[in-house]
């Protein structure tokens, strides 16, 4: 019964880890557009970068774009951590990881979709 107990738990385990991998995709979709779009208006707003026509360089927009792509990357570990530091077991501190993560990978598409309008 102890060897069950064990199996099921490295099951849920890796059930949870394929939950976060899940999790950083629409991240992973984000990031490049963000960073892009995040850089040139924000060299553009520096005089250092050409911007397409109609387009005005704002560094706060630039450094808003650049501050969305990495936060699903800065969020995963440090809910993972306070999850860890709260008390709760792995299991369930990846599966608040994964939340958080989907969270602002969610938030940073729909940022990726407003710098492609802009």
């Amino acid at each position: 019964m102890n060897q069950s107990t064990t199996e099921s738990r490295g099951g849920s385990l890796a059930g949870a880890v394929a939950l976060v991998c899940l999790a950083f995709l629409p991240a992973l979709l984000a990031v490049l557009p963000l960073t892009f779009n995040g850089a040139q208006y924000t060299l553009g707003a520096l005089g250092r970068a050409e911007l397409p026509e109609g387009a005005s360089p704002s560094l706060g927009w630039g450094l808003a774009l650049l501050g969305a792509a990495v936060l699903p990357f800065l969020a995963g570990p440090g809910a993972l951590v306070a999850g860890r530091a709260k008390g709760l077991s792995w299991e369930r501190a990846l599966r608040v990881c994964a939340w958080a993560v989907l969270g602002c990978g969610l938030f940073a598409c729909l940022m990726a979709m407003m710098s492609a309008g802009v």
